[in-house]
């Protein structure tokens, strides 16, 4: 039963939301619904059992990135005739489905630079959450994580808003210089077309500009605004992933470093993106192989659950500072405690 769910969950989710876009009316609030159940409750509810160990299945990648393209291209020809409800729910729809099933299988294909075709659709994918530098920020975050450095480690009692407004220009700046500094050594400029960040951020103008080809100004406009949710929910998972949790800069990336979720719809299902700590460890390593360790972190919250408590300071204040106290007892080196208590 797992096994089916792992390799069928993305897939039938896009799908659905395809018809729904595609139908129209009361099946945009099926769609609606069936998101809300999947990311909330059933997450909650549902702990899928595994042991922690790789998967055994074929890689899917690639079929669900096009049924992500596809259901991208559905909300745009979605847009034009609709009333202003159902282009919200429409939106609503979208934005969640770009900042999780898409902005996942991007984050996977921008690992595989050796395969420049896969590389290429992830740059796609993620400028759906409006996240184009990402395909090389994304190297300055795993150089960086859980230092003071990284614009995308959070940092205790560092609200989600705070950290968004920190993180996305810092992630956007590092990126840059980092591909600058890549570019150099190969005697090219900054601004030179073999800039991936420039590569990436002309295939975000040309979404941009494929929507108002479609749908004209309204289009645009509900694709920014999908896009500035989705990338809400991009952000929420970089904030969760190693809230609080700190590393001596220039040490080892151990397992510690990074926050897991075990079971649920969100993980297995999504490719075994809570599996965060060996995915860290072991960055080129596809998410068939992933496994969850012993001597790793484990957040006791569903993605969706995980989500709705960040957007919200004081709640995720309460219940997560006490988890990174017990890390820092659990799992931090002598000169990370050091660190964790001079913060």
């Amino acid at each position: 039963m797992n096994s089916l769910v792992n390799t069928t969950f993305a897939p039938v989710s896009l799908l659905v939301l395809i018809a729904a876009f595609l139908i129209g009316g009361n099946a945009l609030w099926v769609g609606l619904a069936y998101i809300v159940l999947v990311a909330t409750l059933l997450d909650a509810i549902w702990k899928m059992d595994d042991d922690g160990s790789a998967l055994d299945e074929p890689d899917i990648l690639i079929p669900t990135a096009l049924l992500s393209i596809v259901a991208a291209a559905a909300f745009a020809f979605f847009i034009p005739e609709t009333s202003t409800l159902e282009l919200v729910v429409g939106t609503v729809m979208a934005g969640m489905i770009f900042g999780t099933v898409a902005n996942i299988v991007a984050h996977e294909l921008i690992h595989q630079e050796d395969r420049p075709v896969r590389f290429v659709i992830g740059m796609m994918l993620e400028a759906l959450s409006l996240d184009p530098a990402d395909t090389v920020g994304h190297d300055l975050h795993h150089n960086l994580v859980a230092t003071p450095a990284d614009p995308s480690s959070a940092r205790r009692n560092e609200g989600f808003w705070h950290f968004m407004s920190r993180s996305v220009p810092g992630a956007a700046l590092g990126a840059f210089d980092l591909e600058s500094q890549r570019l150099k050594h190969v005697g090219k400029g900054a601004w030179s077309p073999y800039s991936r960040v420039l590569q990436a951020t002309a295939i975000q103008f040309g979404v941009v500009a494929l929507f108002w080809l479609v749908a004209s100004w309204r289009g645009v406009l509900a694709f920014l605004a999908a896009g500035i949710l989705a990338r809400i929910i991009v952000e929420a998972t970089k904030y969760s992933s190693h809230y609080g949790l700190v590393r001596v800069p220039g040490a080892p990336i151990e397992m510690r470093h990074s926050w897991n979720a075990k079971g649920g719809v969100s993980s297995r299902a999504l490719f075994n993106a809570g599996w965060h700590s060996d995915h860290h460890v072991n960055g080129e390593r596809p998410y068939r192989e992933i496994e969850l360790p012993d001597n790793a972190p484990i957040n006791p919250y569903s993605a969706g659950l995980t989500f709705a408590m960040a957007l919200v300071p004081p709640i995720w204040f309460a219940r997560m500072n006490p988890l990174v106290e017990n890390w820092v007892a659990e799992f931090a080196s002598p000169d990370e405690a050091a660190i964790a208590a001079a913060r």
